[in-house]
């Protein structure tokens, strides 16, 4: 029988490193990553926020291939990822990235904990830039920096026109749904640990 242990915070709260993390600590254990899933992300400004104006249907979005995907690693099947093709074996736990956590009604009858990343939005997009911004100085030759400087300056200015209050609904809405709050704050080891711990404890 397989576990799904999901693991839901706003942009920048570390859920990447978190589910990387919880992987290799609880050893037999495999990863579905929300992200190789969804087409949210090719959704135009306009569309999203349309969306929040009728009232932010997290249902609205339909992800069938990842419920195939969950259903089949439920009955002790393989899948194949669907953009690294690489195998994904139904192990004791499947550690889920899925910022919507249990409010997206498809899915969340396989969640069987959900963890979520408690941090101060500021703090996440700060993160979010930090990264972004030593990516771009640490991979990118000098004479594309402003290419990755309009990049960045559209990133922020996409958060301020919506992303921000795309992420106050999925706190208001995924949050609540949550088995586990983890401090968002504390050092990433501290973090993992905790969530093993629980992990272990609630799911033997």
């Amino acid at each position: 029988m397989s576990y799904v242990v999901a693991i839901a915070g706003p942009v920048g709260s570390g859920k990447s490193s978190l589910a990387g993390a919880l992987v290799k600590q609880l050893r037999d254990a495999a990863m579905v990553r929300f992200d190789h899933y969804e087409d949210i992300t090719r959704k135009t400004p306009g569309e999203l926020v349309q969306w929040m104006q009728d009232g932010a249907d997290i249902d609205r979005f339909a992800f069938p291939e990842l419920v195939r995907d969950l259903e089949k690693l439920k009955r002790g099947e393989s899948v194949a990822d669907p953009v690294t093709h690489e195998i994904v074996e139904p192990r004791k736990y499947i550690v889920f990235e899925m910022p919507f956590g249990r409010a997206h009604a498809a899915t969340a009858p396989f969640v069987d904990r959900l963890l979520w990343i408690d941090i101060p939005l500021d703090i996440a997009l700060a993160r979010k830039l930090r990264e972004h911004a030593g990516s771009f100085l640490n991979e990118t030759p000098p004479d594309r920096h402003q290419e990755r400087l309009i990049w960045l300056y559209g990133y922020v200015d996409s958060y301020l026109a919506f992303v921000h209050d795309i992420l106050l609904v999925q706190h208001d809405k995924v949050r609540p749904g949550a088995d586990l709050l983890l401090d968002g704050l504390t050092d990433p080891e501290s973090m993992s640990l905790a969530a093993e711990r629980f992990v272990r404890t609630e799911l033997p």
